[in-house]
């Protein structure tokens, strides 16, 4: 029986990280149940979650038969430590693939979604006056998407219509919309005012003038709606903060800590500029600066919590591969 013991407690290490057969399982659970000295041993083991604990205990209370069995399971840890890295790389693994894949999807979706905006020409709307006072804009079927927004001029130039209510629209399609989400005609209603004047422009957003579409211009002159260039601005800060963080991380490279402290804050300027990359491409304007601006937030931060995981993978393979020798 004393022998039997002996073998229990040598296999408890691993008996309750669950990595002996079931064959020994069963010896050492039908063991247990009929021993309440390795059962105590058992349930100390399994409250200790630290390795060190649990020999610091067993050294104190048992003699030299105890101390033998910690020798025994100290030769054990190393092959716990090796499975709780495994399982630790494996669920990160998922969590990166995972990861990546979500910022693939966006991605693409934030491709599909791009809006192609119509130039202007006579068939691509019509213009209906109501008999409550406002007016209808019904689109093509060609548009999936529009935006009508009011503006108000009151006279900040010689020859501009004053009191007069001023309201934009533009019109586009995107592939995302015409593959999964295409309704047919889209209208939108104006209502004008009994005393209140009205002027609607269209946007063709190609460098092209506005064109006054209902009521008088208000402007004596043409406009034109440019495009905004705060996305360029954006990236060519984060290509400065990747400049600045390598050069701080040329002179701190020696130093374990500050390495790993640059390289953490390093990854995100550069995960930025892949993300500008992948959803606004090389272009330093846009029509749809917000739209564009949340996607690439969106998509570096997946790419960069991507990226830690990853490094963290990787140290942890690095690890295994010392442990193991292979």
């Amino acid at each position: 029986m004393k022998n039997e013991c002996s073998i229990v407690r040598d296999l408890l290490p691993l008996y309750a990280e669950d990595m002996v057969s079931a064959d020994t399982g069963e010896f050492v659970k039908e063991h247990l149940e009929g021993c309440t000295e390795c059962k105590e041993e058992y349930e100390k083991m399994r409250l200790s979650q630290t390795p060190d604990t649990v020999s610091a205990q067993k050294n104190g209370t048992e003699g030299m038969n105890g101390g033998e069995e910690s020798d025994s399971r100290a030769d054990v840890m190393p092959l716990v430590n090796l499975q709780r890295k495994l399982r630790k790389q494996k669920v990160k693994t998922m969590m990166c693939t995972g990861l990546f894949l979500v910022a693939l999807f966006v991605a693409a979706f934030a491709c599909l979604s791009i809006p192609v905006y119509f130039p202007y020409e006579a068939n691509l709307f019509t213009i209906k006056e109501n008999g409550d006072e406002s007016i209808t804009i019904t689109f093509d079927e060609r548009v999936t998407e529009y935006r009508c927004v009011e503006d108000a001029y009151s006279g900040w130039e010689e020859g501009t219509a004053e009191g007069v209510r001023y309201y934009q629209i533009e019109a586009w399609t995107a592939l995302w919309s015409q593959w999964f989400s295409k309704s047919g005609a889209q209208s939108v209603t104006i209502q004008k005012g009994v005393t209140e004047e009205i002027s609607v422009y269209y946007t063709s957003n190609d460098g092209r003038e506005d064109v006054c579409v209902y009521g008088e211009p208000v402007t004596s002159g043409g406009v034109i709606t440019l495009p905004r260039h705060v996305l360029g601005y954006y990236f060519v800060l984060a290509v400065v903060c990747v400049g600045v963080l390598f050069v701080v991380w040329l002179f701190v490279r020696h130093k374990a800590k500050g390495k790993a402290v640059i390289e953490t804050i390093l990854y995100y300027p550069i995960s930025y500029c892949i993300a500008h990359v992948i959803v606004a491409g090389y272009r330093p304007s846009t029509y749809t600066s917000g739209r564009d601006f949340m996607f690439i937030l969106f998509v570096s931060i997946l790419i960069y919590g991507g990226v830690l995981l990853a490094r963290s993978v990787y140290r942890e393979r690095k690890e295994i591969k010392e442990l193991t020798g292979k």
